[in-house]
């Protein structure tokens, strides 16, 4: 697993060296930090562009932590973000900081591309020593990974600014079109590259909180009981054979707790139940929906334990009337596969699960990467098929869009 950033070099210069140092990740792994630099230069002596960064990153970074697949290199890599904050934090004033592994960088956020603010390449073949050949036998190309750096357990709230389908700096955009405020945020995307990536920016987090700490991670048996019962919501009934709603719920933040993980799920299964009927009553108070979720604990918290997860075992989604032909409808069940709010007809789809990431999911936004609980109501029952919305549901209003560009009326008009 490797993280690059593009230096520049002219040939005409004096000649290059490759100069690298060691040191340990959060798991114990050694990691390799290396650049090219011109003879004479100083291991953190910038050079070129890398003067005024605030953190001068070198070339590459190579871990010798092997990941199965994309989902446990996002997982380490989110892991190692925080504990490196950590240690910066942490680090007395009067200590040498070049001993410290640097802050891992991020792509500079820009809305509207695929790439988010926390990335990494996966080499999971020898494809990359050979060059931009697309059709080659040397295997897959290798992954850029983009995804959100931040840990579940650490996000309070879902900043909107990860939910717009555009950047707010787009002005012709937000005047003609509007700009979408999407229910969820992408999460992780992985992309085959055959070339070099280039002409990326990079920042380094500095602004951000500190994470939490390690302990406040891991969930006990006790603190988990305390945060379901602070939950209060109502007793709830279900009777009917078929149900307008079907899912598989994964609840990861039981996989690790060893007793009474039954009495924890079957809590969590009428909280969680009891809070999407409440918040569908809210948005349809005429229309009454039913339910049938079927929680399971999974073997594993790591998100990649998903990419083999057992089959659902029964039809998903929302119980929806679709047109087949003219004068003809079908019932058919829809997913919210996409990120935005708007009728869609369904598709075809390998699997599909739902994933609660932690038991404060009436309060904070708590199934996986979505703003909260109504939002996961909404998109579960994919109102918007019953509402025929075409186009967003929900879009950046004036005032929000005003208060992200830091303008006062005044300015702003």
């Amino acid at each position: 697993m490797a993280k690059t950033s593009q230096t520049t070099r002219d040939s005409n210069k004096e000649p290059c060296r490759w100069i690298q140092r060691e040191y340990i990740d959060h798991k114990g792994n050694k990691v390799i930090l290396g650049k090219w630099v011109c003879w004479g230069r100083q291991f953190y002596q910038p050079e070129e562009f890398e003067g005024y960064r605030l953190q001068r990153f070198p070339f590459l970074e190579i871990y010798s932590y092997n990941p199965s697949d994309a989902l446990s290199c996002v997982e380490h890599q989110r892991n190692e973000v925080a504990h490196r904050k950590r240690l910066h934090a942490e680090r007395r004033g009067d200590e040498d900081d070049t001993i410290l592994p640097p802050f891992d960088p991020y792509n500079a956020t820009r809305l509207g591309d695929q790439f988010m603010s926390g990335f990494c390449f996966l080499l999971i073949s020898r494809i990359y020593l050979q060059g931009y050949f697309r059709d080659n036998d040397h295997g897959p190309g290798p992954l850029w990974i983009g995804f959100d750096p931040s840990l579940l357990f650490g996000l309070k709230k879902l900043p909107m600014i990860k939910r717009l389908s555009s950047s707010p700096t787009k002005l012709r955009t937000f005047a003609e079109w509007g700009i979408a405020v999407n229910p969820e945020m992408i999460d992780v995307t992985t992309i085959s590259l055959y070339a070099d990536a280039s002409h990326f920016a990079f920042d380094y987090g500095l602004y951000e909180p500190l994470p939490p700490s390690p302990s406040q991670d891991n969930l006990t048996s006790q603190h988990t009981r305390e945060i379901l019962e602070q939950q209060q919501t109502d007793d709830i009934q279900l009777e009917k054979p078929e149900y307008d709603l079907q899912y598989v719920i994964y609840v990861p933040f039981l996989a690790d707790i060893e007793q009474e993980r039954t009495t924890f799920l079957e809590a969590t299964a009428r909280k969680f139940t009891a809070s999407i009927i409440l918040n569908l009553s809210i948005f349809k108070p005429t229309v009454s929906k039913t339910v049938r979720f079927e929680f399971r604990i999974p073997d594993s918290s790591s998100l990649s334990y998903f990419l083999s997860a057992p089959p659902d075992g029964f039809d998903i989604g929302a119980c929806h009337e679709f047109d087949t032909a003219p004068g003809q409808e079908m019932r058919i069940r829809a997913l919210p596969m996409g990120q935005r709010d708007f009728c869609f007809r369904p598709f075809p789809h390998q699997y599909f699960t739902v994933i609660l990431d932690k038991p404060s999911f009436t309060q904070e936004p708590s199934v996986l990467r979505s703003a909260g609980i109504q939002e996961v109501a909404r998109r579960l029952a994919m109102l918007a098929v019953e509402e025929n919305i075409q186009g967003d549901a929900r879009t950046l209003t004036r005032e929000e869009h005003r208060e992200f560009l830091s303008l006062s009326l005044e300015e702003y008009e």
